[in-house]
């Protein structure tokens, strides 16, 4: 039953796709097809197993880009201890921008400032690409094109971020830091696949990584995953999500599913269009 329903929203979010508009300072994801869309869910069945729903073209991959940052977070907080994380980056929700210059500490790991600061924490971005792979049965890898066309854009401000964030003394390695939360957010993979790490998210006891540092993510999530958007988002929809400049969107219904979105075109906030439909329309299908 679910199948159905499923295909019939996103046949319906098709058309809502044309209000959006492709990411253009980041050549690569400016020259994807618009039109794109699918949907997974990893929903806990009553034996206690994971069921995957999908529709939509589900063998197109896509960097992960902002997504990543909660899975950055969670792993962050299991190798390193709270006091380590959040004695350089706040959890606090913020009206400035995603990409904004931080003028102190950052306010939390949503935003591009406290994502960097965390990843000069991060020895490599293999590190938390194996451990999403082999926690989840996921299969991300590192899309070097994509990466390649992040660094070759003229204006980085990311990295006037990582030198201010050096000049605070908030980070010892302004290179280092960058380096790291590039490559992590040109991990690639499906929307299974994002669905698969999203699981990690969920606290239930098939759940190996369960965890009370998985209380705290969502928790960010639901106040600052979703740009500027964030506070009418948790009101209107009410599930910690996280969205990304390449068209994911995660979200999570707490120890029930893990719902991934991928559709390209973006609103004026950067969040995806036809995401947020989907989300917006399928809650009460799973809750």
């Amino acid at each position: 039953m679910l199948d159905y329903h499923l295909q019939k929203l996103l046949d319906s979010a098709k058309k809502e796709i044309f209000s959006g508009k492709l990411p253009n300072y980041i050549p690569l994801l400016a020259q994807v097809n618009p039109q794109a869309i699918s949907i997974a869910i990893n929903q806990l069945n009553s034996d206690g197993k994971f069921d995957m729903t999908v529709a939509g073209n589900t063998q197109l991959t896509f960097p992960l880009m902002s997504v990543i940052k909660p899975f950055l977070l969670l792993y962050l907080l299991e190798i390193k201890g709270i006091n380590e994380i959040f004695g350089i980056v706040d959890r606090q929700s913020t009206s400035v921008a995603f990409n904004a210059i931080p003028e102190g500490k950052p306010a939390n790991p949503m935003i591009n400032s406290g994502a960097i600061a965390i990843s000069s924490l991060l020895p490599s971005y293999e590190a938390l690409q194996i451990w999403l792979n082999q926690q989840s049965g996921a299969n991300l890898s590192l899309d070097r094109e994509m990466l390649a066309s992040v660094r070759s854009v003229a204006n980085r401000r990311n990295l006037a971020i990582a030198s201010q964030l050096q000049s605070l003394g908030i980070i010892p390695n302004p290179n280092h830091a960058l380096n790291v939360y590039e490559e992590i957010c040109c991990l690639r993979g499906n929307v299974q696949d994002l669905a698969k790490i999203g699981t990690l998210l969920l606290n239930t006891n098939i759940n190996t990584n369960k965890s009370p540092n998985i209380e705290i993510v969502l928790e960010i999530m639901t106040q600052c995953g979703m740009y500027g958007a964030s506070a009418e988002f948790a009101q209107d929809i009410g599930l910690p999500s996280k969205s990304s400049v390449s068209g994911a969107l995660l979200s999570i219904i707490p120890e029930r599913a893990a719902i991934a979105c991928y559709s390209p075109a973006l609103d004026a906030i950067g969040n995806s269009v036809a995401g947020i439909f989907l989300l917006k329309n399928i809650k009460s299908y799973l809750l």
